[in-house]
């Protein structure tokens, strides 16, 4: 497929998906209750560092592997160990944080669910690696529109959190069962016959691959817990200092900045092998590319900002309820730190592109350990609107880190390429 087709069908599918993320948070603000919410929020703020750590970016890694040193049984068998460890500490996390039944039980859902995606992310890897993005669309959509309506129903009709998400578990299961496999399965035998395609898709534990492949990829998964974590450090200090309410109420806020962030991640994901290609071959062209992925980013950025601040209020009426909409100072916080975001995190890919994985974790540590100071200070003094200038200031910090890191990477490039 075209670049222009592979980003037609990303950015549709990850507008989808986005979408229906969206539509769970706002079906738990109208059908549930803030508390509800908050417990949701939290099982993600427990669950996502974790499964963002064992992910270890290994389908960055897959995607990039231009020069096919391991084989999709080596990456799915590595993924399939790492998943477990993931389900192991967040069942110890639960048990350590958590302070009633309910939480504990909504942490442990959310937490299978995100295991049973970083099944299906492997995948997409494949359809990614084979520039199929199509087929890695449909598999979000299916995804996100199966467990929207999943939690939707299942919360009407129970007004039970924990029934609603295991809802979501069972839906998220049989999209990647029935839909995500199936189409691998169909896509290798259409281009290597059916019983090579089997073996290619069976998961390898090859003791040399994988320890091979978690030593290459560790730094990316330590950036992703990173980010990951920095992302839900003003939820843990929201939760200590003013509850699960006010985690419910930060949650919605934070949710909606996802719309920007999801077209940059579908450009993201659609230039990532042609990135690393052109970084390795042909640098004056991964520059050009990094520059209209930077520029386009920027200006919806702006459009993300601007819009916050003038439509936000009704937009959060409309989304969560009347109540929501107390919080447009914050909401607009949150807008500006997203649309810095979103041009930091083009460099980012470029910097997984030219493969400088272990620059990235020292950027992150900084940027991590500046929203802890920031939400230790903030947050007890000025809660949700603390918790979004937190935010605020980790996309200053990654951003200029990313900046300068990406600048090195080209000079150190150029450089090579001229000895």
């Amino acid at each position: 497929m075209t670049f222009r087709a592979n980003f037609r069908w990303t950015l549709t599918g990850n507008v989808v998906n986005g979408a229906c993320q969206w539509g769970m948070i706002s079906a738990l603000a109208w059908l549930g209750t803030p508390r509800a919410l908050g417990q949701f929020v939290l099982g993600l703020s427990i669950a996502a560092p974790v499964i963002s750590f064992t992910m270890l970016q290994l389908r960055a890694v897959q995607v990039t592997d231009v020069r096919g040193e391991f084989s999709f049984g080596d990456y799915l068998g590595t993924r399939i160990l790492w998943t477990l460890v993931a389900l192991a500490a967040i069942v110890v996390a639960a048990l350590w944080l958590t302070e009633d039944a309910t939480t504990f039980w909504v942490v442990m859902l959310v937490g299978l669910m995100k295991c049973v995606d970083s099944l299906a992310d492997i995948v997409r890897g494949l359809f990614q690696g084979l520039e199929r993005m199509d087929l890695a669309a449909v598999s979000l959509m299916m995804k996100g529109v199966v467990s929207l309506a999943a939690l939707a129903v299942t919360l009407w009709l129970t007004h039970s959190i924990v029934l609603a998400s295991s809802a979501m578990v069972i839906a998220w299961t049989a999209s990647f069962v029935v839909n995500d496999l199936h189409c691998a399965r169909r896509l290798r035998t259409e281009t290597i016959g059916a019983k090579a395609a089997v073996r290619e898709l069976r998961p390898r534990f090859r003791r040399s691959a994988i320890v091979r492949l978690t030593s290459i990829s560790i730094p990316l998964g330590v950036v992703m817990a990173l980010i990951s974590l920095q992302t839900n450090i003003p939820r843990y200090f929201l939760q200590i200092y003013a509850g699960e309410e006010a985690v419910g109420f930060f949650g919605a806020l934070v949710y909606p900045m996802t719309a920007g962030i999801v077209v940059t991640t579908a450009l993201g994901q659609s230039a990532c092998t042609r990135l690393a290609r052109s970084f390795a071959e042909d640098l004056p062209e991964f520059q050009r590319l990094l520059g209209r992925f930077t520029a386009f980013s920027a200006a919806l950025g702006f459009v993300l900002v601007v819009g916050t601040y003038v439509f936000g209020r009704p937009l959060l009426r409309v989304m969560y309820g009347p109540s929501f909409a107390d919080y447009y100072s914050e909401f607009v916080v949150v807008g500006l730190a997203c649309g810095i975001q979103l041009v930091g995190s083009c460099w980012g890919y470029g910097m997984t592109a030219a493969r400088f994985f272990r620059t990235q974790v020292a950027i992150t540590v900084g940027s991590c350990i500046a929203t802890t100071v920031a939400a230790l200070v903030l947050v007890p003094r000025f809660g949700i609107m603390g918790a979004a200038e937190a935010v605020l200031a980790t996309s200053l910090v990654m951003a200029v880190g990313f900046a300068l890191a990406m600048s090195m990477a080209v000079r150190s490039r150029r450089v090579a390429t001229q000895v």
